[in-house]
């Protein structure tokens, strides 16, 4: 409670203190009190005085009231990317509840070695098959975290052991980051579709994976092998083969729930990845999908309330608004007035420059505990720079998401804090988990430095 009452109070100041100053001369007053608008919700999300749901809807209010056009504050509810996310939500939830999912991942890890090696690359393919099927890194890390502590008990490792944080942790990364090669595979790929369509961008499904899937799996493998290197397990671990064999046998015969499931799920992926042919909105075929499932009861009435997390998507339909406030109003070129001189001292290279924004995005997650603001601040103010230095803006993404997870506190990865809770904070000491998170910034970079290379022999760049 008093952490709730500090954070209003200091949303209260520095927004105070922000419409106190000066209009600066490329801001209207209106942008200003938008700016003043946005620092206090931010401040709110992170004190997380209330639910960030609802912290949203009170920052549409208060820019409405700040005459903002209510078209504009509400346009993030009207937008492509929210409805694309509405339906793939439900695309996962109905994995999870048929069962797909959970068969998926204990198919995947009967069909790696029982050794470390073995059962993090198996977490590694089961993030990445779950992806296609499920954005929701918060969906994949409740499905993949209680087969890996599940795994961890079933073969007596130690709480807290070296052992222990390295399958925990990795398995929580492999829950998250994969889905980060494929638009729609995770959370951030609405928000990347939000600022290209913000700055009236093109981008389509197969573009997005033509430059993200290798840099994606580089970084993943890259995780692999450090992560294992630096919390080197106690003892070698050899897994029962039955342990994935028992689970999978408990499951039973595969139904007919799951088949319709992988159907849909596979039939969207292909019109997705034919949109250059099709030219159809990306959205489309999940609202037809959603329909299906209610026509077989695999989403039914009583499953609408709690299918989705409607605190997300009131979310990020908000910040899909705000991004389209923040253009609208020309607060990107104020902030790229400051930005933009340093950025374009860097754009003799890719690799530093690529580099430099990956470590603003890191530091930036300090303040925004979901990625989802700092994406479009920093797109948006350096695109048009990037662009201009002859970087595609597909490309500038990529920074932006690999670096948008780090966990060097708990409360900038609601994933790990998942994970910690799920274990009840027994699978990983915050030292373990602060190496690792190091060990994450330091692969990020050195993926992004690696990545210049493939892009220029694919003619990306």
């Amino acid at each position: 409670m008093k952490k709730r009452w500090t954070g209003l109070a200091l949303a209260v100041i520095v927004s105070g203190a922000i419409l106190a100053l000066p209009t600066p001369h490329e801001l209207s007053p209106l942008a200003h009190r938008v700016l003043a608008i946005a620092a206090f919700t931010v401040i709110l999300w992170v004190f997380q005085v209330m639910n960030t749901g609802i912290s949203a809807i009170l920052m549409m209010a208060l820019m409405i009231l700040a005459h903002v056009k209510a078209s504009l504050a509400l346009s993030g509810y009207s937008s492509p990317q929210f409805w694309i996310l509405l339906v793939v939500l439900f695309y996962g939830f109905a994995m999870q509840k048929t069962g797909l999912a959970q068969r998926l991942s204990f198919y995947i890890l009967s069909l790696f070695p029982g050794t470390f090696t073995g059962i993090l690359w198996a977490f590694f393919l089961i993030g990445l098959v779950l992806a296609l099927g499920i954005p929701s890194m918060t969906v994949r890390t409740a499905i993949m975290v209680p087969i890996a502590w599940a795994l961890v008990q079933s073969v007596g490792l130690a709480p807290q052991s070296r052992a222990t944080a390295l399958v925990m942790l990795t398995a929580v990364e492999m829950a998250v980051l994969p889905g980060c090669a494929i638009l729609y595979g995770s959370l951030f790929g609405p928000v990347v579709e939000s600022v290209f369509h913000a700055k009236a961008l093109p981008l389509s499904w197969a573009g997005y994976a033509e430059v993200m899937i290798v840099p994606t799996l580089m970084l993943c493998a890259l995780l692999l092998f450090a992560n294992r290197a630096v919390l080197k397990p106690e003892a070698e671990l050899g897994v029962a083969p039955s342990f994935a064999a028992e689970r999978l046998k408990a499951l039973g015969a595969i139904q007919k729930s799951e088949w319709i499931t992988l159907a849909v799920v596979l039939f969207s992926t292909a019109y997705w990845a034919t949109a250059r042919l099709h030219h159809l909105p990306s959205f489309l075929v999940g609202m037809f999908g959603l329909a299906f499932f209610g026509l077989t009861d695999i989403v039914t009435d009583k499953d609408i309330p709690g299918a989705v997390s409607w605190t997300l998507l009131l979310f990020l339909g908000g910040n899909f608004g705000l991004a389209n406030v923040v253009e609208e109003l020309k607060i990107t070129d104020w902030l790229a007035g400051y930005v933009v001189p340093v950025a374009r001292q860097l754009t003799f290279s890719v690799a530093l420059f690529l580099v430099a924004v990956a470590v603003a995005m890191l530091l930036l997650r300090f303040l925004d505990p979901t990625g989802f603001l700092a994406i479009p601040v920093l797109f948006l103010s350096i695109a048009d720079v990037a662009i201009a230095g002859g970087i595609p803006p597909l490309v500038l993404t990529a920074p932006l998401v690999l670096a948008g997870a780090p966990f060097w506190a708990i409360y900038e990865n609601f994933w790990m804090a998942m994970g910690e809770g799920i274990t009840s904070g027994q699978a990983f000491t915050v030292r373990q988990r602060v190496q690792l998170a190091n060990i994450y910034a330091a692969c990020v970079l050195v993926t992004l430095v690696i990545s210049v290379g493939y892009w220029k022999m694919v003619r990306i760049l």
